[in-house]
C-alpha cells in the first residue's frame, strides 16, 4: 500500500511540474512585422500590416485535438492570421524560425479556451511556430508570399 501511495504522489508531482504556466521570455512578442493582440478576432486590428480596413484576407487556425488546424497555411503579406484555442487545454503560439522579429501569444500555456491571437506578417518567407506546452508535436508553418 505504501508503494502505491508513493507512486501516486510522484505522479502528481510530475503532473504539477508539467502544468505550470510560467514564462521567463521577456521579448514581449517582438516588434517590426508581427502584431500581437489579445482581442477577439471580430474586433479587428490596425497593426503594421494594415488594419481591418486594409482589405487583406483573414486565415483562421484552430487549436484543437492538441494540433494546429490547418498546420500549414499560405498567406499574402499583410493578411491576418487568427489562432483560436477551441479546447479546454491551454496552448500558446511561439515563432521558432523565419524572417523578421519573433512573435508570441504570451506566456507558455497562456491561451485558454476561446482565447485568440492575431498576427500579421509583412516579410515574405517561411515561418515556423509551435505550442510550447505541446512541442514538438504541436507545430505549424506559415508561408508568406
Amino acid at each position: 500500500m505504501k508503494r502505491w501511495t508513493a507512486l501516486l504522489l510522484a505522479c502528481l508531482a510530475i503532473a504539477l511540474v508539467f502544468a505550470a504556466c510560467g514564462d521567463d521570455d521577456d521579448d514581449g512578442g517582438g516588434d517590426g512585422d508581427a502584431v500581437n493582440t489579445e482581442r477577439p478576432a471580430d474586433e479587428g486590428s490596425a497593426g503594421e500590416g494594415g488594419g481591418a480596413e486594409a482589405g487583406g484576407a483573414t486565415v483562421e487556425v484552430a487549436m484543437k485535438d492538441i494540433q494546429f488546424e490547418p498546420n500549414k497555411v499560405g498567406v499574402q503579406a499583410g493578411d491576418k492570421i487568427v489562432f483560436t484555442n477551441e479546447e479546454s487545454v491551454p496552448h500558446d503560439v511561439k515563432k521558432t524560425s523565419g524572417p523578421g522579429a519573433d512573435f508570441s501569444s504570451g506566456a507558455v500555456g497562456g491561451m485558454q479556451e476561446g482565447d485568440t491571437f492575431e498576427l500579421r506578417l509583412d516579410q515574405p518567407g517561411t515561418y515556423k511556430y509551435e505550442c510550447r506546452v505541446h512541442a514538438p508535436g504541436m507545430s505549424g508553418t506559415i508561408t508568406v508570399r
